[in-house]
């Protein structure tokens, strides 16, 4: 399953990676050359494919959704197949990921390495300073320190 960013187009991915850095909506209009009001008006419209990615993602694996941060891109879920529960994260370099949070065999994985390789992705694009202690932590791990900050209580 694959929604690169929501079906957002170029200029909406563009414009809510502006707003994920805390830009005011004047800065992104003057740095975009369009009005406040039409960068207002663009909020709402990608708020609206955000949340269709993530029912969509919900629906698809079969999820019960807890919260939905749209600013951020992430959703908290559960997954009452597997009782587990599932954080689902949507980002402009790599599209709609979705995280099962549970101990698994990471070291015997040969998805290990390309998990770790979404997830530092996900922490450079979001602005999260990773350490040597990162490099250390299981994916999934690794996923609730990236994508864990951003739910909503």
């Amino acid at each position: 399953m694959t929604f690169k960013v929501g079906y957002l187009t170029p200029r909406e991915a563009n414009i809510w990676g502006l707003r994920r850095r805390d830009r005011s909506q004047s800065d992104i209009g003057r740095e975009l050359g369009v009005s406040r009001q039409a960068v207002h008006k663009a909020y709402h419209i990608i708020d609206g494919k955000v949340e269709q990615a993530f029912m969509e993602a919900a629906e698809t694996n079969n999820l019960t959704v807890k919260t939905i941060n749209l600013v951020e891109g992430v959703m908290e879920a559960h997954s009452p197949a597997h009782d587990l529960p599932v954080l689902v994260s949507l980002s402009n370099c790599n599209g709609l990921k979705v995280w099962y949070l549970y101990e698994g065999n990471c070291d015997t994985c040969n998805l290990e390495s390309s998990c770790r390789s979404v997830l530092e992705a996900e922490a450079e694009e979001r602005g999260v300073e990773l350490n040597a202690l990162h490099q250390l932590m299981a994916p999934t791990q690794l996923a609730i320190e990236i994508l864990g900050r951003y739910r909503v209580d």
